[in-house]
């Protein structure tokens, strides 16, 4: 076994094997993301078997171990380079490993979802802008209200792929990125939403296809999280053209 890898080539390779499940992983490897991230991975027979990514350019870090042959004797030796508080997208059963060393909540299941029919992006939203730093105020102020439990990271206003729309100055809606990879050539969407007044008038739908095809400027593959009983968005996100491709599990963890 060998735990700690460096070598970007030889992990993007592996996170190859298959795209759609390791999505996120290889939009880590961007030169944007790669100085917050560790990655670890084991090894047998001369091949790379499993591979976990802990990101830690949020106030908390997360691990990513959602597949591989190999990935609960990964875990299992991953467990003393763990930190003592962290949040996990673990794929089914992969919490067992951690359970003797951490207490874990929350437990909530989630799909990843690919666009693989984006000749569906067929809504147009004229009314729709570029958000950037400068608008970091407003758009808080809009997931204060309509999206407060959010994964949003002002950084990502960078890249300048966050569309919103706005009414006498308000952010009623927006759609951005967690991933934004282009030298990977992959792009995860995320903190789409719309103010309670606006909702059920498709903004959210009209906003996240003229996202994506945005981005397919850029990037050859583009993906998405959402819990799985959230059936109105899954529902939205496969008229635009995206389609499940893997469950996994959310955690937090903390040690005992």
């Amino acid at each position: 076994m060998r735990i700690c890898l460096h070598d970007r080539q030889q992990i993007s390779a592996y996170l190859k094997l298959n795209p759609g499940l390791n999505l996120y992983l290889t939009g880590d490897l961007d030169d944007f993301f790669w100085p917050h991230t560790s990655w670890y991975g084991w090894w047998a027979e001369d091949q790379l078997q499993a591979v976990a990514l802990l990101y830690s350019g949020d106030d908390l870090p997360v691990l990513l171990a959602l597949g591989g042959e190999a990935m609960p004797q990964l875990l299992a030796a991953l467990r003393p380079l763990l930190p003592k508080r962290f949040y996990a997208h673990l794929g089914p059963a992969y919490e067992q490993v951690l359970a003797p060393d951490w207490r874990l909540s929350g437990g909530e299941p989630h799909l990843r979802m690919l666009l693989t029919h984006p000749e569906q992006l067929t809504s147009s939203c004229p009314e729709a802008e570029v958000a950037g730093p400068d608008d970091l105020a407003g758009l808080q102020a809009l997931y204060a209200e309509a999206y407060p439990h959010n994964w949003f990271n002002s950084r990502m206003l960078k890249t300048g792929h966050y569309l919103g729309v706005r009414r006498d100055g308000q952010w009623l809606a927006v759609a951005g990125v967690h991933v934004f990879a282009p030298q990977q050539g992959v792009a995860a969407l995320g903190n789409i939403t719309v103010h309670p007044q606006w909702r059920n008038q498709g903004w959210g739908s009209r906003l996240t296809a003229a996202l994506c095809r945005r981005l397919l400027q850029h990037v050859e593959l583009i993906g998405l999280n959402v819990h799985a009983a959230n059936q109105p968005a899954i529902r939205c996100y496969q008229k635009l053209g995206f389609e499940v491709v893997a469950e996994y599990w959310e955690w937090t963890a903390e040690s005992t």
